[in-house]
């Protein structure tokens, strides 16, 4: 590794452990990419000895609130995402920093609104505010949240006389940088999946993965009867959340109660602990097909449906019902297929599948040829770019003051 480049910084905006979501997974990936070139550091807000369970060979440093300094001391760039982002832009402000964007959290959270009331609306709008005003780099995730980001950018004073005219395509200070998959492809054991998950070997086997609450697993309930007198064996899976104190529950237990009430026993809808990210290889292959079924709304055309591409890279076909742009994508490469919103076309679309072997077979191809094109070192390329000329953007918006206009982002951030 060359002497003279930077030390990059990754903050981790939820913990890194065996069972993590798709933010930890995330930062975690960044990091792994980045240190192919870079010298890599990712700040965690757990244990950092847990963290180096699944870390491998990374620099691994406890980042509490308040120690951000210590922990980043040495980086030359970082990138930050998510509510930990708040502090990074209070402690160390002077470093230049390129803001992931990839989960439209706010927009996400609205589905939380009755849950979590309007504070958290409050607070995930200043955090995005924040993160707009004092980044210097942005990523996202499809050309369609670039827009949506672009939009927010102009309407901050972030585009403008002095940006645009050299830089109208905003290469400079936005890129698409989605989820990716490891290099080399999953090769599970189909077998051993069956046995951890308690499923029959010959079971047809439907994941669809955690429910949030802007999922509508409803609908594949409403067609469950249909499939089974169809496939009297199949089995569905869902998970439960790995971050339980942080994710409101209403749409996962509306979900359990009505899987009772068709299944009282459990023989066919199967609810399983969240699995260790390295178990996935074997859940991937024991699983026949995905499920994804998205609620109506602008979170689902911000959406980039990351279960969706790490099921393909397992060799795992989906039908989707209003999945955003990679189901989309997934279907023109006929790694996926689009359903309509009834109950009758998805359970026809689900048995007709699982009864044509040859169909699966090619479809399961199409995605390992999809994911093979997305590993993390090809959707990481545009931040590594940026990452070797890392400065402070000269289009910087102050930060919140104590008495001015900030006053309400900094009490928010307290």
């Amino acid at each position: 590794m060359a002497a003279q480049l930077s030390r990059i910084a990754v903050l981790a905006p939820e913990p890194i452990r065996p069972r993590m979501a798709g933010m930890g997974i995330r930062a975690l990936e960044l990091a792994r990419a980045l240190s192919a070139e870079f010298e890599a550091r990712l700040l965690v807000p757990n244990d950092p000895a847990e963290a180096r369970e699944v870390a491998g060979g990374l620099e691994i440093a406890a980042a509490p609130a308040g120690r951000l300094g210590e922990a980043a001391r040495g980086a030359g760039a970082a990138v930050v995402s998510g509510h930990a982002a708040n502090a990074w832009f209070q402690e160390v402000p002077d470093i230049p920093v390129a803001a992931d964007l990839y989960d439209p959290f706010p927009v996400e959270n609205l589905h939380y609104a009755a849950s979590l009331g309007e504070e958290t609306a409050r607070h995930d709008r200043a955090t995005l505010e924040l993160s707009l005003a004092r980044a210097d780099f942005f990523l996202c995730a499809s050309a369609e949240q670039r827009l949506f980001y672009a939009g927010a950018l102009l309407a901050h004073g972030r585009i403008g006389a002095s940006n645009f005219p050299g830089d109208p395509a905003l290469e400079k200070l936005l890129a698409i940088v989605p989820f990716g998959v490891p290099e080399a492809p999953a090769r599970g054991d189909r077998a051993a999946g069956r046995r951890a998950l308690g499923v029959p070997e010959t079971a047809p086997l439907i994941l669809f993965g955690g429910v949030y609450d802007w999922y509508d697993p409803g609908l594949l309930l409403d067609a469950w009867p249909d499939v089974l007198r169809a496939q009297p064996r199949a089995q569905l899976l869902f998970f439960e959340n790995p971050n339980l104190e942080t994710t409101p529950q209403r749409v996962f237990e509306k979900t359990r109660e009505r899987a009772r009430a068709l299944d009282p026993e459990g023989r066919s809808i199967r609810f399983s602990p969240w699995l260790p990210y390295a178990a996935r290889p074997d859940l991937y292959a024991a699983a026949d097909l995905a499920v994804s079924i998205s609620s109506e709304g602008l979170e689902t055309e911000l959406s980039y449906r990351t279960r969706l591409l790490d099921a393909a890279w397992g060799g795992v076909p989906a039908v989707t019902v209003g999945g955003g742009s990679l189901a989309r994508e997934l279907a023109a490469a006929g790694a996926a297929f689009e359903c309509a919103r009834l109950a009758p076309a998805l359970a026809a679309r689900v048995t007709g599948l699982l009864r044509e072997a040859g169909a699966l077979s090619r479809a399961s191809a199409a995605a390992r040829r999809f994911a093979a094109d997305r590993t993390w070192s090809s959707v990481t390329a545009p931040l590594s770019a940026w990452c070797r000329r890392a400065r402070v953007d000269p289009g910087r918006l102050p930060g919140p003051s104590p008495n001015g206009k900030g006053a309400r982002l900094r009490r928010l951030f307290q």
